[in-house]
């Protein structure tokens, strides 16, 4: 049903279109660099930037987020993230520093019953679950064991769709990869995001779902060139990305609808991969067809 919905009748002539498509990238990728410089270190998370990460459970079901925030920053930790878990008294903590473990618990207990517990309320009515640390050492680690993995990563997909295709196609798919990444972290930052091991994980399974959306559109162009005895190649690609047009929109809605249920419904660490999920799927279906294919149809014309 889907595929009869989503199958042009006539080829769509997309590479009409990628010129102006090339321009809203460059431009969102320019607005990513700067949103990317402007936060300097804020933009990482406890993982790579090093601080406390806490789950505290607080038994009076009257406490806010507001009131754990305003708390949080008495107690001397002003660039403390506070996220609340749906339908639970739980909230996670993320606050930056260097003080050891016992001095953090006694600045927060203090700053509770100070600020939260007040009244005729009962001091000391919480729990603290969990409380990891990470240290500005192993956080700078971190960071490069990070870049080094998507860098391998974008490598070993460079290598095989070369092997595989041409090297035109695997110019166009490692753009396209650099596009949705530049682009996605772009956009969670601007949302107020901050980077984290969630975060490399959900970059790392984007560039996975972008690539292998943008093989099976070249492997469909590579046929046609194959059992074509002449041809213009912008008339291929445009048949090509026409004729694999339902495959693409009902894979990333499916995907999509997915990631959205996360989204809405999931908690903590879930919910930052959901939404970093979400925007790569949207930017990694408009790069397939829109980006990947001119990218190896201007190559073409270069080599001839």
């Amino acid at each position: 049903m889907f595929t009869r919905l989503f199958t042009p009748k006539k080829t769509i002539n997309f590479l009409a279109y990628s010129k102006f498509a090339i321009i809203c990238s460059i431009l969102l990728f320019i607005a990513s660099i700067t949103v990317w410089c402007l936060k300097g270190d804020n933009k990482y998370g406890i993982d790579y930037k090093g601080g406390y990460e806490i789950i505290v459970k607080f038994n009076d079901n009257t406490v806010t987020s507001q009131n754990v925030r305003d708390a949080v920053t008495k107690a001397g930790f002003e660039d403390a993230v506070i996220q609340a878990f749906d339908d639970s008294d739980e909230f996670l903590l993320r606050l930056g520093g260097e003080k050891d473990t016992e001095t953090v618990k006694n600045l927060l207990r203090d700053s509770f019953n100070e600020n939260i517990f007040t009244g005729d309320k009962k001091k000391d009515d919480f729990e603290i679950l969990k409380i990891d640390y990470v240290g500005p050492t192993a956080g700078e680690e971190l960071r490069t064991q990070a870049l080094i993995a998507i860098l391998i990563s974008v490598v070993g997909i460079l290598i095989y769709i070369s092997v595989r295709f041409e090297f035109a196609f695997a110019l166009g798919a490692i753009v396209a990869l650099f596009h949705d990444i530049c682009i996605g972290l772009g956009l969670y930052l601007m949302l107020g995001q901050t980077i984290s091991v969630t975060t490399l994980a959900a970059a790392l399974t984007l560039l996975g779902y972008s690539v292998n959306d943008t093989i099976v559109t070249f492997d469909r162009m590579r046929e046609k060139l194959r059992a074509a005895k002449s041809y213009v190649l912008e008339n291929i690609i445009n048949e090509s990305i026409t004729e694999m047009l339902s495959r693409t929109i009902i894979t990333s809605i499916t995907t999509l609808f997915t990631a959205i249920a996360l989204l809405v419904y999931g908690g903590g660490a879930i919910r930052d991969l959901s939404l970093f999920l979400v925007l790569g799927i949207v930017v990694g279906c408009y790069s397939s067809i829109f980006i990947a294919s001119p990218v190896a149809l201007w190559y073409a014309d270069r080599k001839k």
